[in-house]
């Protein structure tokens, strides 16, 4: 679970510090940095699978990822978590910095300037498992070390990519690998309308892309290979759409897969068709309770789920996030009041967002507070209200 994300000098993000609980919400106006807090998880998560110019590409473009009144060349990441590790749970802290090329540089690739990961747990107390600078590295021989051996090994590595990525070795490096293995498995969605009405196919898809593009790929692997869960989840769909009575595909022996919704009388509505709502609506139920990643992904980010819903299945929909508490840590975005209602079983994990003229600010109300103001105005209204901070 993450416990502590640090980030310094990434857009409008100066000294942020964020300790988020199980179940969390963002608030906050347009352009206070809801998303700027959403990408700067998303580069960290996407700089222990790729190089870290395509991570910034990813979230934005590499150009323009530093605040622009600060005048600071690096960008500084932080992050503490308590992760499993065969029968235990260790807490990991990581730390890294990077340094972005500037417009009309000579080099237009992000570069790492410094990088390290500790551990405590199993044998290790805030123990250095690496330690890059600037591509000179040192390495711990985890094996070795709890053996009584504190050896480490040094090499060289480019700073197009951190060290984290190219640490393999499951028998020196297994910790620093586990590691690895839950940054890869965070997710951050921002789904769209037009993406999920998308038939581009890929065979043995099972993950949701973060606009939602193979929505229909997905689900025609899911009900090829895996007929109960097909099942669960159109019941889902149902209670949204009640005269649905099958998801049915033409394709998927090319490149492409069409998905069609019909009813009991076999009238069919193509998903390019079908409402932007029943469609989000599909993909956050396949996402929260079916995606065989969301057994393992940490970490879920989900940006306002409730674009294109009607009122009167927020409530359906948020029961899907109970069951996913379960197996991820989630965050949300919003600015939906009959969303932000049904947050209030989880007012410690409210976080608000404000813009100030060169940086954003980041607050959590007192929870007891608004506790007590529940009796006379529910959460929505307190945000409206500004109550919230």
């Amino acid at each position: 679970m993450l416990e502590e994300f640090r980030v310094h000098n990434f857009k409008s993000l100066i000294n942020v510090v964020f300790q988020p609980q199980h179940t969390n919400l963002l608030l906050g106006i347009n352009n206070s940095g809801k998303t700027n807090l959403c990408q700067a998880l998303q580069f960290v998560a996407a700089s222990s699978q790729h190089p870290l110019s395509l991570c910034a590409d990813s979230v934005g473009g590499r150009f323009g990822m530093t605040n622009f009144a600060l005048n600071k060349s690096t960008i500084e990441f932080y992050v503490k978590a308590d992760v499993p590790f065969e029968q235990e749970s260790l807490t990991f802290e990581y730390r890294f910095v990077v340094s972005p090329p500037r417009q009309g540089a000579v080099d237009t690739e992000v570069r790492l300037h410094r990088e390290a990961l500790r551990v405590t747990g199993g044998g290790f107390d805030k123990t250095v498992l690496f330690d890059n600078k600037s591509g000179r590295v040192q390495v711990l021989n985890e094996k070795e070390y709890l053996e009584g051996k504190k050896s480490y090994d040094e090499t060289t590595a480019p700073t197009e990519t951190t060290i984290l990525q190219r640490l393999y070795d499951p028998n020196t490096n297994s910790r620093s690998n586990c590691f690895r293995q839950y940054l890869n498995a965070w997710i951050y969605y921002d789904l769209s309308p037009i993406a999920m009405r998308g038939y581009t196919h890929k065979p043995g898809e099972y993950i949701v892309a973060q606009n939602g593009g193979n929505l229909a790929s997905v689900l025609y692997a899911l009900k090829t290979s895996n007929e109960r869960d097909y099942r669960e989840l159109l019941k889902i769909v149902q209670q949204i759409e009640p005269r649905l009575d099958l998801i049915n595909f033409f394709g998927g022996s090319d490149n492409n897969v069409f998905m069609v919704f019909e009813d009991g009388d076999r009238n069919a509505l193509p998903a390019g068709n079908a409402s932007s709502g029943t469609l989000r609506f599909l993909a956050l139920a396949y996402i929260l309770l079916i995606q065989p990643r969301g057994i393992l992904s940490p970490l879920c980010i989900i940006e306002e789920p409730e674009n294109g819903l009607y009122v009167n299945f927020l409530k359906t929909m948020f029961e899907m996030v109970g069951s996913a508490t379960a197996r991820s840590q989630l965050i949300f975005t919003s600015h939906a009041p009959y969303f932000i209602d049904l947050f209030d079983e989880y007012v410690n994990g409210i976080f608000v967002l404000s813009r100030r003229k060169e940086y954003t600010e980041i607050s959590q109300p007192d929870v007891e507070e608004v506790k007590k103001r529940l009796e006379y105005y529910p959460l929505g209204e307190q945000h409206f209200r500004e109550m919230l901070g």
